[in-house]
């Protein structure tokens, strides 16, 4: 739970019960509303209601801080895990979902409470958690066999905001990333110039990629819930940054880039060079999304200079291979 987060914001009880009045009524009325950890964008409830235990997520205050893709993340979710039921995958069941914030202001989702144990708290050996990862490989792979018509995030898909190429994707967001970046103070129009020409300079490179496939982008330890007395999945969760791209992408994380999610996943390693190439411009992605959120969304300023220092340091790496 990040309560120094600029986006984090506790309300009232009574703003939760009247919020439950109006949309899920048939729950009946709400008896607690506990905070849980977990999550740094949302502001996130477990509520007891009627007989029945609720996770109420609100979405982020001061909005304007917000990247772009992130302005409609939850309509992304729900419309995700629609895909991943299709899919027979395990995710949240979401009883209700709104973005008009005409109930409390802010956007909201109601999911099915899941009792469960996160992944990372839920104290694995080294086998089980090697089997664990093999088997969320085999949920990647299944996920991605959906194709979709455009790329990038879903959530701008939804606002009908999609590109032809995945170059454009990635040039439109990573341009949005450094803009944002720079107004705040955490790059140099020079730094942010470079990062961005890196991403033009290659776009021939990311044209290779002709069919946009659905990924989750956030596929770690703390978005897997088990069962705390089988230890088997039972949900996939945070399916918000979904986006339609390159399967390779989801593996340039440093959360994706774990040795048995891709044995489990199949995936063919190692990389060529062109490959290779793309994921370190891949990795650079994420580096400089996590800057921004460092600095401007979580008043992280730690996490602000590691990954800027990372970032930087990938783009200098691509730029001495290039002349080498």
């Amino acid at each position: 739970m990040n309560t120094g987060s600029s986006l984090f914001q506790e309300v009232p009880l009574g703003a939760i019960s009247d919020l439950f009045s109006a949309a899920l009524p048939r729950m009946g009325p709400v008896r607690e509303a506990e905070l849980m950890s977990g999550g740094m964008f949302n502001t996130t409830y477990l509520v007891t209601c009627d007989g029945a235990r609720c996770v109420l997520r609100l979405g982020p205050v001061h909005r304007e801080r917000v990247l772009g893709f992130e302005l409609d993340l939850m309509r992304a979710e729900e419309h995700v895990y629609s895909l991943c039921r299709g899919l027979g995958l395990p995710c949240s069941t979401v009883l209700a979902c709104d973005c008009s914030r005409s109930l409390i202001g802010r956007d909201f989702m109601v999911v099915e409470y899941i009792p469960s144990v996160a992944m990372c708290d839920a104290g694995l050996d080294q086998p089980r958690r090697h089997e664990l990862y093999l088997q969320l490989g085999r949920y990647l792979r299944r996920l991605h066999s959906v194709e979709g018509e455009g790329f990038g995030f879903v959530s701008r898909m939804l606002a009908d905001r999609s590109f032809a190429r995945w170059s454009e994707a990635l040039c439109f967001e990573i341009g949005d990333f450094t803009s944002r970046l720079e107004r705040w103070g955490g790059l140099s129009p020079r730094e942010a110039e470079s990062v961005r020409a890196a991403y033009r300079g290659h776009a021939a490179l990311f044209d290779e990629i002709t069919v946009p496939r659905l990924l989750h982008t956030d596929i770690w330890e703390g978005n897997v819930l088990l069962d705390r007395e089988t230890g088997e999945i039972l949900a996939v969760i945070d399916g918000d940054r979904a986006m339609f791209g390159d399967p390779d992408f989801e593996f340039a994380s440093p959360w994706g880039s774990v040795p048995p999610l891709r044995e489990g996943y199949g995936l063919p390693w190692p990389p060529d060079a062109r490959r290779e190439r793309r994921m370190r411009l891949y990795l650079a992605f994420y580096l400089a999304l996590e800057a921004y959120v460092g600095l401007a969304e979580y008043n992280n300023p730690q996490l602000y200079r590691d990954r800027k220092r990372q970032l930087m340091e990938v783009i200098a790496s691509l730029d001495r291979r290039a002349g080498s």
